[in-house]
């Protein structure tokens, strides 16, 4: 596949130039942690931008920039039954899990364009075998990596070895209370679990963060974690609740207040592939008319052809200018910017 730059100006209105420039160097200016860098590192910012702008390949997005973020969906299944969540309710048949080389396959296609690669579920590490796999090769190519997971199916020689290759290990934790989490999990797990997080901690440090969700339900609980985890020494994030299909939550800040906040959404730049191996911008597409269906599949297509068709384009064009509430989810932040 040819990557070399087409000469062809651009033809939008003033105003979609505008929003494609502040929406390309705001959030890069916000990463200059050097106050006197930052007018200079804007202006190389502005001339990288002005030339993709004008001399343009279909992954100007994607190509020699670590500025996407890889998701992988490992599975639906879950071991919990969390009311919050409805993903478990439809765990993918067996023989449509995706085979783990086509996901490494992809990671070794995109590395280069990546800050960070994320596994999430259902329940990851009821694959741990693959994560275990995924982390390594993540290690070889020098991409940060993040698992999320409930913490039920950990143990040390896991906790070992993802020491050791040095990623980010995320619990997602809702309550410290016994009562509260066993309701908030959907099973009575406070007593498996909380020795397995004191025992991650232990082996993990730094390497351990704690993520809550934030709603009506469970705002009462919320500063119970936060103060858990300051005693503990370890990071914590919140993140605003967002239905997955289950309707037994409810939002604890209304839906124009997060609309309304004045944040970009920066999902267009993520890559999120499905249980199955189907690529979409962002796990919430089906609010986009143009995003309903995938982009493609990573078990029948190379991940850059998918990523340089024209629908994939569009949706990017498109999702510059979401403004739905799940901009907001930890999906579409890197971590150094959830915990601090």
């Amino acid at each position: 596949m040819s990557l070399v730059y087409r000469f062809k100006a651009n033809q939008p209105n003033f105003t979609h130039v505008l929003q494609d420039f502040v929406g390309e160097v705001l959030p890069f200016a916000k990463r200059v942690n050097n106050p006197l860098l930052v007018a200079p590192m804007v202006l190389l910012k502005s001339i990288e931008w002005s030339i993709y702008r004008w001399h343009k390949t279909p992954i100007r997005r994607f190509y020699g920039i670590k500025s996407n973020e890889l998701l992988y969906m490992i599975t639906n299944a879950c071991n919990d039954r969390c009311p919050k969540c409805g993903i478990w309710e439809r765990p993918e048949p067996k023989s449509q899990h995706l085979m783990i080389g086509h996901f490494i396959n992809c990671l070794k296609r995109l590395h280069h364009n990546l800050y960070q690669v994320t596994l999430t579920g259902g329940e990851p590490l009821l694959f741990k075998r693959d994560i275990v796999l995924i982390a390594e090769e993540a290690r070889k190519l020098g991409v940060p990596m993040v698992t999320v997971t409930n913490a039920r199916l950990l143990d040390e020689a896991f906790l070992t070895r993802y020491k050791e290759l040095g990623h980010v290990l995320v619990i997602s934790i809702d309550s410290v209370e016994r009562s509260k989490w066993n309701e908030f999990r959907g099973t009575p797990s406070f007593d498996i679990v909380m020795p397995k997080i004191l025992l991650a901690k232990k082996m993990l440090g730094d390497q351990l963060r704690i993520q809550s969700v934030l709603s009506k339900e469970s705002e009462q609980e919320i500063p119970k974690v936060a103060e858990w985890c300051r005693q503990q020494g370890l990071q914590h994030n919140v993140q605003l609740y967002q239905d997955f299909g289950a309707y037994n939550w409810s939002n604890a800040i209304t839906q124009k207040e997060m609309v309304d906040d004045g944040t970009p959404c920066a999902a267009r730049k993520n890559i999120c592939i499905y249980p199955n191996g189907d690529v979409v911008k962002c796990f919430d597409h089906r609010r986009i008319p143009l995003a309903k269906e995938p982009l493609g599949n990573i078990a029948k297509q190379d991940i850059i052809e998918i990523l340089c068709t024209k629908r994939s384009t569009e949706v990017s064009k498109i999702m510059k200018t979401c403004n739905f509430p799940c901009k907001h989810m930890s999906c579409n932040k890197p971590q150094a910017l959830l915990f601090r």
